[in-house]
């Protein structure tokens, strides 16, 4: 049992369950828990959609997960943090295959997503490195989307 404020948290056994309901070909509503936000569409190659793609709320949620990681690791370790800003993007393994051109060979998949991690911390540059490397040992989309993608994680220690 994971205890958090005043709730007891069985981390064991802790299914996430969400609601999507379609709204239009532009744009679906996710409902977890308390909280709802919009999805566009599936890929988008412009910046001018009213919502962001479920590639880009994918490559968000990965960005996320590590920022939000490495802060946890390193107060574990006492070490202040004075800034973190994650550099993040992914390319589609052949597009032509998700915009459905006849005979397009490959995947519509990711075939690779690239993050680099800028950190300005008190701390010398081995003791990031090995919070960067817990982080990445205990990021759960790290460790789901490494089986299926081609991971590059980096840090980036800033003055």
């Amino acid at each position: 049992m994971v205890k958090r404020s005043d709730e007891a948290i069985d981390s064991t056994d802790h299914p996430w369950s969400l609601r999507v309901r379609g709204l239009s070909n532009l744009e679906e509503r996710v409902y977890s828990g308390k909280h709802a936000f919009s999805v566009g569409r599936q890929a988008s190659f412009t910046d001018e959609d009213p919502h962001p793609s479920a590639v880009e709320y994918l490559l968000g949620a990965l960005g996320g997960d590590l920022v939000s990681g490495f802060q946890k690791e390193a107060a574990k370790r006492g070490v202040k943090i004075d800034a973190t800003e994650l550099v993040i993007s992914g390319r589609l393994e052949n597009p032509m295959v998700f915009l459905g051109v006849i005979g397009a060979g490959g995947g519509a998949g990711l075939g690779a997503i690239v993050a680099t991690l800028y950190v300005g911390a008190e701390a010398d540059e081995p003791t990031l490195e090995e919070i960067w490397r817990a982080t990445l040992t205990t990021s759960p989309l790290a460790n789901t989307l490494g089986h299926s993608v081609s991971l590059t994680l980096s840090l980036q220690v800033t003055p």
